[in-house]
């Protein structure tokens, strides 16, 4: 036989459920911010990366187009 709950009941029931829902949706922001931090610190050391590599990557390419700017002056 089906268990009969009281309107008391119920309602305590559901102030539960709403507060657990209430604090997944703050664990869930607070993770979420964590991860936007992350990416934010990823695209910054990738930023400072690719300062530092590109004249030593491109340091012969940079070289010749002067030379031949040079020679055409």
């Amino acid at each position: 036989m089906a268990k009969i709950t009281t309107k008391k009941e119920y309602r305590k029931r559901r102030l539960r459920f709403q507060i657990a829902a209430g604090l997944m949706d703050f664990v869930w922001t607070v993770v979420l911010a964590a991860v936007v931090l992350l990416c934010v610190l990823l695209l910054i050391e990738l930023y400072t990366w690719l300062k530092g590599d590109v004249p030593v990557t491109f340091g012969t390419f940079f070289d010749i187009v002067r030379r031949a700017l040079r020679m055409n002056q």
